[in-house]
């Protein structure tokens, strides 16, 4: 679901949860991904007037969230849970998806963040370099070496 023609509280509706999820396997924090959600939707509504027609507002919005964790990331005083308690922040709790989300939390940031943008947020590869602010090829790079990771480390984890 996109922005353009939505009432905010649809599109509100129709992005959280993929945007939380995502912040919470970039962060390994439910409560850090929470507080970059509501920051994230709270800065899309103020600007809602002129984001409501950018064909991708879930993209911003998921940028946004995505860079307050590394900003938050960077700044230990605002991290709550660390990724070893990533289990407990599962949004539903299943065995393979706690694998993956540690899989996910041991990648390289940039990774991770090209990962979560083209696969959770559902972004094509040149969208994905525009909010990276780097080359179509630099994403297709890190998509290629973060599924080579995470196959290697959900290969091990099912030994």
């Amino acid at each position: 679901m996109q922005g353009v023609g939505l009432d905010f509280e649809t599109f509100y509706q129709g992005e959280f949860d993929d945007v939380f999820r995502g912040c919470v396997l970039m962060t390994g924090s439910r409560e850090v991904a929470m507080d970059a959600t509501q920051e994230a939707f709270t800065r899309a509504f103020v600007r809602w007037r002129r984001l409501r027609q950018h064909p991708w507002a879930g993209g911003w919005v998921m940028t946004t969230a995505l860079n307050l964790c590394r900003r938050r990331a960077r700044d230990p005083l605002l991290l709550g849970d660390r990724p070893e308690e990533v289990a407990s922040a599962a949004v539903t709790p299943r065995v393979d998806r706690i694998d993956l989300q540690r899989a996910l939390l041991s990648l390289p940031a940039r990774q991770r963040e090209a990962a979560i943008l083209h696969y959770l947020g559902d972004l094509p590869v040149a969208s994905v370099a525009e909010l990276m602010q780097i080359s179509e090829g630099t994403v297709k790079a890190h998509l290629f070496e973060a599924r080579k990771s995470l196959r290697r480390a959900l290969e091990v984890s099912d030994v």
